[in-house]
């Protein structure tokens, strides 16, 4: 006999062991970035965006909007990257209320061994799954 709410218990099991693996990946990155560079995932990424981006600036609304967090979580996560001299803040210039993050000299040179880290750590990890895998996790971020 079919169990009934069979195939929802399957989708949220499917689900509860993709987060699981989600944090598990980002455990041991986190332990990566933070035992050579001290960052955690979050200033990886957030540093990751700016340095993409043209001049190494973005609005931190912008910001916000890529790191899937509110203009307030925002400002609390480059707190302690500003402080560090690796993020700064600047004025728009034309819009008083929009302000931009900027990678410094500083965290240019910190993100580049970032990323190197990173890039080694990525592909450890992804090597073990199939193209087919890696389009279904794509697919997963599709908007």
């Amino acid at each position: 006999m079919k169990r009934p709410y069979a195939g929802v218990m399957a989708a949220l099991e499917e689900f509860l062991s993709i987060r699981r693996a989600v944090t598990l990946w980002e455990t041991r990155a986190a332990n990566q970035l933070s035992g050579f560079h001290g960052l955690g995932m979050s200033d990886f990424a957030a540093l990751h965006h700016l340095s993409e981006a043209p001049g190494y600036r973005l609005r931190r609304v912008d910001l916000a909007d890529r790191l899937a967090l509110t203009p307030s979580g925002v400002t609390r996560l480059l707190g302690p990257l500003e402080r560090r001299g690796i993020v700064t803040r600047e004025d728009s210039g034309h819009d008083a209320r929009a302000t931009y993050a900027v990678l410094t000299k500083a965290g240019r040179a910190l993100m580049k061994d970032a990323s190197t880290t990173m890039r080694a750590f990525s592909e450890s990890l992804l090597q073990s799954l199939t193209d087919r895998d890696r389009a279904a996790l794509a697919k997963l971020t599709d908007r």
